[in-house]
């Protein structure tokens, strides 16, 4: 069917998605973690082992979020350790699983050790140097 002269097309577009890199606690591996756009939430749905190379390739070193996350009911977990939730570094803002004991937590991106707290939806990075 074609549409009127003149009128816009209309696009559907479901909510947005974005890819942002974690690393596991335990096996020190990288994996990408999918979050959808859920108001001025981002809820986590996915999880994937990918390579660094990868990574740059797709843009996914690039990847900033601002906002509280949640995981969704179905999200798998890590593909390593298989822990469903996240440290976020107070330094970096990037994500590492959250495999803890006690209220400290060495970062495995940047090294900062520090006391664990409540995220407050300040922000997610996955730029920077990714070893």
């Amino acid at each position: 069917m074609n549409k009127p002269s003149g009128q816009p097309e209309r696009i559907h577009r479901g909510p947005e998605a974005k890819i942002t890199l974690c690393k596991c606690r335990e096996s020190k591996k990288m994996f990408g973690v999918r979050f959808e756009e859920d108001g001025s939430a981002w809820k986590y749905t996915w999880a994937f082992p990918i390579k660094e190379a990868a990574a740059k390739r797709e843009g996914y070193d690039a990847t900033t979020m601002k906002g509280m996350i949640y995981p969704d009911k179905e999200y798998p977990g890590c593909p390593y350790c298989g822990r469903k939730t996240f440290i976020v570094c107070g330094d970096c803002h990037k994500l590492s699983c959250n495999i803890t004991s006690g209220n400290t937590c060495t970062c495995e991106w940047c090294g900062l050790t520090g006391t664990i707290s409540d995220y407050d939806g300040e922000g997610i990075s996955s730029g920077g140097d990714l070893g």
